[in-house]
């Protein structure tokens, strides 16, 4: 069985980081996915997926992702169902394995920086093994 899931988006909101009561990071956040087609408006539909990540890599995504950012998600599709008022109610997510930049500041040359939080690219590599290495 295999089952990854790959998207690109836009932050909907700025992430939140939580704790679980035995102190694990997470984080539940939504992406905005546009269409790459147009709907008979003339307009592309937009999909919100919602992602969860955990311990350092919901971290990661609370400090270096805000509303509006492009982000690049691989993850796995996960349901799950609970009852909340005597309702039943099903949810399906991603959880995310891996989150990556995407997009964002240009300079004159048309080539991607990084986000200003990093010094220069060795920073934002080492920050990205560091990450990998956790998985």
């Amino acid at each position: 069985m295999y089952n990854k899931s790959i998207i690109m988006g836009r932050m909907v909101a700025d992430p939140e980081l939580r704790q679980t009561e035995s102190g694990i990071s997470n984080c539940r956040f939504s992406v905005a996915v546009q269409e790459d087609y147009k709907n008979k408006d003339g307009s592309r539909d937009v999909d919100f997926i919602t992602c969860v990540a955990w311990r350092q890599t919901a971290e990661f995504v609370t400090r270096y992702f805000k509303k509006g950012q492009p982000i690049l998600i691989d993850g796995k599709i996960k349901s799950r169902t609970y009852e909340k008022e005597g309702q039943k109610h099903y949810e399906t997510y991603i959880k995310v394995a891996e989150v990556r930049f995407a997009g964002g500041n240009t300079n004159s040359n048309n080539e991607s920086t990084p986000p200003p939080e990093f010094s220069d690219l060795s920073d934002f590599e080492e920050i990205l093994s560091q990450e990998k290495e956790l998985f």
